[in-house]
């Protein structure tokens, strides 16, 4: 790359930086490249997931970097060829460990102790997984491209072992010979104490090292002093896949920086590609996950009860799973066709006891501080008067009892003057769009959020 070239593309990343969110930037625009600039073109490479993205949003990114640097217009054309790929600055010498075993007999079949029922298309996406999902989608279509190694962190029961699990079927769907394996951390350690025990390393080493896709869950586990052994040979099996351009996908509950003591060199390893998290689901996704795991069970669940119960969890899907098995047991013994809000509460009461507490927020109390702020009474918010101020106070209003309470939709309609349920809703994604666009309306509402915590 030519000194104009660098500045031109450094130039182009910092105009992207500033005009999208980090999120945004680290998922789209951080491992693009520039491959030359000739003729007045730009040759990115980037993903081709992302092409749309890039064409809708950072055109004029590259116009703006191209009269900047060259004094000329400059247009683009996109590379998906994965053999332009340059390797890492950071991929230090390594000593020949890490060299997968050479074999000149056929390789035994492997089992891949994937989970069927984990797939894709019966993953519930949301605000909180969206990008985990779109990124391990690609790794699935493209494995040990451009997202090499894929690390995902977050919480338990949020979807992480789901989403392992799909990529390994993916891969297997579209190459059926492909070797694939997924493994708990826990397993893989206790696989590497049973081959010390049998003096048998060389057989682990060519079961992992000659893998297409290694799916490693819960990698925390390998973060401890008295896993020195077990955390050399992972880190030559990581580098053997790795030199080999095989995909590494892994787990963890915290990111790569908060794993103690790892070795450095696995945690700076587990930096060369893509870090994404995965956050507790949201309302709409919890009812969304909600909706689609009741088809498993022969009850009828009026849309009342659903909001309750995604009201009730809000950490993780065992939880909500776990609360479908208590109402599942409850209404065999009562033998109920229809589960209402008041069975469901019946059922998971002693699932909430064990639960965290969470702060109790009265829905007057959110009337309140949202009428202090824009001048208006409670009692108006509860009435039918629309002037425009009223009508945004109410709205609003509505919008934080729902994200702020486990209230039912009917019961918030009930505290404002006997709303329906339907009105409650409208006003929830009104306000809900109205932020997505309007920054000074976000930071209004989150100033009275804060004053209601």
């Amino acid at each position: 790359m030519t000194k104009n070239e660098q500045i031109f593309w450094n130039r182009i990343l910092e105009l992207a930086q500033s005009q999208l969110k980090q999120a945004t930037y680290e998922f789209f625009v951080l491992d693009a490249y520039l491959i030359k600039v000739e003729n007045n073109v730009a040759i990115i490479h980037l993903d081709k997931m992302k092409e749309l993205f890039w064409e809708k949003n950072l055109k004029p990114v590259i116009l703006t970097a191209g009269f900047e640097v060259f004094n000329a217009e400059i247009s683009v054309e996109y590379t998906f060829d994965k053999t332009t790929q340059s390797t890492p600055d950071s991929v230090e010498e390594q000593d020949t460990n890490y060299s997968v075993p050479v074999s000149t007999t056929p390789l035994p079949a492997i089992k891949s102790d994937l989970n069927p029922k984990y797939r894709f298309d019966n993953f519930i996406q949301g605000k909180g997984n969206q990008w985990a999902f779109a990124a391990a989608l690609a790794v699935a279509n493209d494995p040990g491209g451009i997202y090499n190694p894929f690390f995902i962190w977050g919480g338990p029961g949020l979807g992480k072992t789901h989403i392992l699990n799909a990529i390994g079927n993916t891969v297997l769907e579209n190459t059926p010979s492909a070797r694939v394996k997924y493994i708990t951390t826990e397993n893989f350690i206790n696989q590497f104490i049973t081959h010390i025990r049998l003096k048998d390393m060389d057989s682990l080493k060519e079961e992992f090292r000659n893998l297409d896709v290694l799916l490693i869950d819960d990698i925390q586990f390998l973060a401890k002093q008295s896993m020195s052994g077990t955390q050399e040979e992972f880190f030559n099996t990581f580098d053997a896949l790795y030199k080999a351009g095989k995909q590494i996908v892994l787990t963890s509950d915290r990111t790569p920086d908060q794993l103690n003591d790892l070795e450095k060199r696995l945690v700076t390893r587990f930096g060369w590609g893509l870090i994404q998290d995965i956050t507790p689901p949201d309302f709409e996704t919890r009812v969304a996950i909600l909706e689609d795991k009741i088809q498993d069970y022969p009850y009828i669940f009026p849309a009342d009860t659903i909001s309750y119960l995604a009201g009730q969890f809000n950490s993780n899907v065992r939880e909500l799973e776990g609360a479908l098995k208590d109402i599942s047991l409850v209404a065999n013994f009562k033998q109920v066709n229809t589960i209402t809000v008041d069975i469901a509460a019946e059922a998971i009461r002693a699932r909430k006891q064990d639960s965290p507490k969470m702060t109790v927020i009265p829905i007057e109390v959110i009337q309140s501080q949202v009428g202090k702020f824009y001048g208006v009474t409670v009692k108006e918010i509860k009435a039918t008067k629309r002037t425009q101020n009223i009508v945004l106070a109410r709205q609003v209003a509505m919008f934080l009892t729902r994200e702020m309470t486990d209230n039912s939709l009917p019961k918030i309609g009930k505290e404002f003057g006997g709303r329906d349920h339907s009105t409650v809703l409208h006003a929830y994604n009104k306000i809900k769009n109205m932020i997505a666009q309007d920054d000074s309306l976000r930071i209004e509402i989150d100033t009275i959020r804060n004053k209601i915590k």
